[in-house]
């Protein structure tokens, strides 16, 4: 069997990898069209912080790694095109115009994303960077070194990322969100208030609900600047602005060939198949089926691309593993404080049906300001858990979010975890652990008769 995997990020490694294991005489072939494989995007923020390690934190293995693994791998190789029906596909290596060509028994699509590009109109030269690549974050480093002032465009988890970086770093920060609230696809009003308070205190402005309709350059007392404009005619202008409003699907290779669903992502099944057969496709170039959500979505994320990955291979013979759904699981630091989520927040509940409610409580240590404060998302008269938002300051807390997740998995109740045996919270005002103290009050607000 010779198997094809075209794209060596986390869903494209992780797929060889398992192929290797669960196929060992097999053929695995690795296409990467940049010059090295495993690149984490999620450590630039520590490069732009100052890290000087960012060589090894960002790549999670290596061209020698794999290769000593039975990979074969073909970098700065990039595929034109595929022909599903013939299963064969083109490619070009950088540098050469001769076109090549390729055969597969089963083909892997872990094309991964693309930076959403800007809707407005406007002529912006070089003043807009993205944050996707090794080259980004160079760049943006670069602007670091001599801007003033920086925008940043979208208000989801790398926007508030990337403005709690620049306002650390002493540069005067607009974060500019088109939605009502920051991190909107994520947290109910109330908790993304808080998060926006957090970024206040920590020295960045916030304007939500502006919608940018213009981007430009203009020059200003002698320098040239970027300049955005909203819908409501307000402007804001800044030495370089970071595009930060999310990904879209790289499809382009196969989207005339195979189903594509929310997004233009390509829609798989629980194998991780495509509509044509011996197609897979894993990671941000693919659905995923959420918890508690109808339809599958389109959610780039890591820890489920490795999943998808994994799940391919075992299953390129034929079916024999499903993958069970996300719950989008999310941790993101914000200074001292940690904020993570699981499973589908109040609003997404209402939306797709619920009748669900919410259960806050906060915790605080007797000897110190630590805290932590979690708003959980129940089904009224079941108390089926539907998702967790928790931020604070407190040790742990994010491990509450993974046990939340595989509860929410397993379809458990409140009633489930209450009466788990958690380690003693010592130090707390209460012991409790927090789904004890989150029972509580759900119990009270819902009772179960």
């Amino acid at each position: 069997m010779r198997v094809v995997i075209v794209g060596g990020s986390h869903a494209g490694i992780a797929c060889a990898l398992r192929a290797r294991e669960e196929f060992p005489d097999a053929q695995v072939v690795l296409y990467e069209k940049q010059g090295v494989v495993g690149f984490v995007a999620q450590s630039i923020p520590h490069y732009l912080r100052g890290s000087r390690d960012f060589l090894v934190l960002s790549s999670s293995t290596t061209e020698h790694e794999l290769r000593a693994k039975g990979v074969e791998v073909r970098t700065e190789t990039v595929v034109r095109g595929v022909d599903t029906a013939a299963k064969t596909l083109r490619y070009v290596v950088n540098g050469s115009d001769e076109v090549l060509d390729d055969t597969y028994d089963r083909l892997v699509l872990a094309t991964g994303s693309y930076p959403s590009i800007p809707l407005a109109a406007g002529e912006y030269g070089d003043k807009l960077l993205v944050v996707k690549s090794y080259a980004d974050a160079v760049r943006i480093k670069e602007l670091m070194a001599t801007a003033r002032r920086v925008i940043v465009i979208g208000g989801g988890a790398i926007g508030i990322e990337m403005a709690k970086v620049m306002s650390d770093s002493r540069i005067a920060t607009t974060l500019v969100q088109a939605s009502s609230s920051i991190l909107n696809r994520y947290l109910d009003d109330d908790v993304a208030a808080e998060v926006q308070a957090a970024l206040l205190e920590a020295g960045v402005e916030v304007h939500t609900s502006a919608l940018i309709v213009d981007i430009s350059e203009r020059t200003v007392d002698g320098r040239a600047v970027a300049a955005v404009t909203t819908r409501s005619g307000e402007v804001f202008t800044a030495d370089g602005i970071i595009y930060a409003t999310g990904f879209r699907p790289n499809t382009m290779l196969v989207g005339s060939q195979v189903t594509l669903g929310d997004r233009g992502a390509i829609v798989v099944d629980d194998y991780m198949r495509t509509s044509v057969p011996d197609v897979f496709a894993v990671g941000d170039c693919a659905t995923t089926r959420v918890s508690h959500v109808a339809e599958p979505v389109y959610i780039p994320h890591a820890s489920d691309a490795l999943r998808q990955g994994e799940v391919a291979a075992v299953n390129l013979a034929g079916p024999r593993r499903r993958i069970g759904p996300s719950q989008a699981t999310y941790n993101l630091n914000i200074g001292e404080r940690t904020l993570c989520t699981s499973g589908i927040n109040h609003r997404r509940a209402l939306y797709e049906g619920y009748d669900s409610a919410v259960a806050f409580v906060r915790n605080d240590y007797l000897a110190s300001d630590k805290f932590y404060k979690a708003w959980l998302t129940y089904e009224r008269g079941t108390h089926k858990i539907l998702g967790i938002q928790l931020r604070g300051t407190a040790d742990g807390i994010s491990a509450y979010a993974d046990l939340v997740s595989l509860a929410i998995e397993q379809g458990r109740t409140v009633e489930d975890l209450e009466f788990t045996d958690f380690y003693f919270r010592h130090g707390f005002r209460n012991p409790a652990g927090i789904m004890n103290v989150l029972a509580d009050v759900v119990r009270a607000q819902d009772p179960l008769r």
